[in-house]
């Protein structure tokens, strides 16, 4: 094994540069001017001017329509409108906006948030009974055989995915939904509900640069300031991340946790949603709390036997020549298959699909991607392959017909055209010098947070000494202590071992300040390692 240098970039001012295309000293910079959004102003005087009418929110069961659930419910309160809340129920109805939840509704307003724009029959069946319907979103609008974006019949829509008019195109639902409602109640403190905000952006790996990094700078700040929804400080506590809290906290914790409930239950992403709107008084959070982390306890263990199934259903050949994956197995939980997906995405750097069997006999599948291949882009060339679809360029849902399985997975193979082979050599960014960790830190500091549209700065370290060493995560990772820094290889364990657990290694990974217990140590999550010679 070789790393090799990417290009010739000598500074991390100059990698995030190439990275965001932004120039250093303007991607620091942060505006206070939030964008300009398309109907936003129209959209409050349209609920200021029905504020009579009985008003009721359909979000989605994932973190992002929670918190943008949460969010609305908050903001609509703070103007004295008491709107009633729904998710749809993960397994019985799907996702989003739909018929069976329009008949639940007799009059008044409706405001999807988090989804509505491919909502077109349920939105017609919503007008024909003379309901006013607000759609917030941030999806993409389904397309015709001619490429023209297709609008559902509603009042009004606040999606600045679709619209060239807005300024900013990145938003997650739960960050549209908190620019309404700061349009709406300007004279009241949204700092809690900016939180939720920024959580989200994170959660659903929205890119982190112009507007959305500003929110999550803002957010972190404000959470690790010991502020937010009681709910939310209650969890926080219970699993002990009450300071130093970082944009990985909000990805690989809250976000998980946030998410499990509605993976295992139908209806499950109700208790996260009680949990956020919760009345300070209230008793019960504590426990709230407490069955959000077993639940998520218990997803760990769903996931961890799925992923077994799905060792023996990989084509490793399909692999080796840079194919998609596209699996099935009819008793994978609906709100795991995400998860089987996103690990095989990111494991082998390949477009993946997952399919389980309905209740309905259907094959329900959730699809992600790389940057290399723009999901929506694919799965939109294939329509006749499918029930129906929706989604963006990193992520989908789509179901299809039983029999339709192997040719869908001809044809999103064909979609999705001649992919890039993985370069045997590991690429970095920077080599680190150890002796400049705090100064190298501070500077990564400068253009934090990272992750989406912001990716880790990627560091050689060579020579590295591993002076203490225990295996984690069921055996499949190693954490390792060197040089006054914690090394972590999360899935790299039995590669360890085979090279004959050497004392030094060379590794390449990304650079952090790690916090325990009110102390600051440094740590190295690396990607690749090899003996050091």
């Amino acid at each position: 094994m070789s790393f090799m240098k990417l290009d010739d970039c000598k500074s991390i001012a100059e990698v995030i540069e190439r990275n965001t295309s932004v120039k250093a000293e303007e991607f620091v910079l942060l505006s206070e001017k939030e964008p300009f959004i398309k109907n936003l102003k129209e959209t409050v005087e349209l609920i200021l001017n029905n504020k009579g009418k009985p008003f009721h929110i359909v979000g989605d069961y994932d973190t992002d329509g929670i918190c943008a659930t949460a969010i609305m419910e908050a903001g609509l309160r703070r103007v004295g409108i008491h709107a009633s809340t729904r998710l749809p129920k993960r397994f019985s109805e799907g996702y989003g906006l739909s018929k069976k939840i329009i008949d639940e509704i007799d009059s008044g307003v409706i405001i999807t948030v988090d989804n509505g724009i491919a909502a077109h029959d349920a939105i017609k069946a919503a007008k024909e009974k003379g309901l006013i319907v607000i759609v917030t979103d941030h999806h993409l609008a389904p397309e015709n055989e001619n490429g023209v974006q297709i609008f559902p019949p509603a009042d009004i829509i606040v999606d600045p995915a679709v619209e060239n008019e807005s300024e900013f195109h990145a938003y997650c639902g739960a960050a549209v939904a908190y620019r309404i409602v700061k349009e709406l109640a300007p004279a009241f403190d949204m700092t809690s509900l900016m939180i939720l905000a920024s959580i989200a952006t994170v959660a659903d790996v929205m890119p982190l640069v112009g507007a959305n990094r500003k929110l999550v700078i803002d957010g972190l700040k404000a959470v690790n300031s010991g502020k937010g929804v009681t709910g939310l400080r209650v969890l926080l506590q219970k699993i002990k991340l009450t300071s130093h809290i970082t944009e990985d906290d909000y990805g690989f914790k809250l976000g998980p946790i946030f998410n499990a409930s509605g993976r295992l239950f139908d209806a499950g992403a109700e208790k996260t949603l009680d949990l956020l709107k919760a009345c300070p008084t209230e008793s019960k959070i504590p426990w709230m709390a407490d069955e959000l982390i077993r639940n998520n306890e218990q997803r760990k263990k769903v996931f961890s036997e799925s992923m077994v199934i799905a060792e023996k259903l990989i084509d490793r050949k399909a692999i080796r020549q840079r194919k998609p994956i596209v699996i099935y197995h009819p008793e994978w939980g609906e709100g795991i298959i995400g998860l089987i997906a996103g690990e095989y995405c990111e494991r082998y750097k390949l477009p993946t699909v997952v399919f389980t069997r309905t209740h309905d006999g259907k094959l329900k599948g959730s699809a992600r991607s790389t940057t290399e291949v723009h999901l929506k882009n694919a799965l939109d060339c294939i329509q006749d392959k499918m029930i129906g679809y929706g989604g963006h360029a990193g992520a989908a849902g789509l179901s299809i017909e039983p029999e339709m399985f192997e040719s869908f997975k001809a044809a999103f193979t064909e979609s999705c055209g001649k992919l890039k082979s993985i370069p045997k050599d590991f690429f970095y960014d920077l080599e680190l010098d150890i002796d400049k960790i705090q100064k190298i830190c501070d500077e990564l500091e400068k253009f934090a947070p990272f992750g989406e549209g912001n990716p880790k700065i990627r560091f050689l370290v060579k020579g590295i000494t591993i002076e203490k060493y225990r295996e984690i995560r069921d055996n499949t990772g190693f954490l390792g202590e060197g040089k006054g820094m914690t090394i972590v290889g999360f899935d790299l364990a039995k590669k360890y071992a085979k090279l004959g657990y050497p004392k030094e290694i060379d590794c390449v990974g990304s650079l952090k300040e790690s916090w325990f217990n009110g102390k600051k140590s440094y740590k190295l999550e690396i990607m690749d390692l090899d003996a050091s010679f």
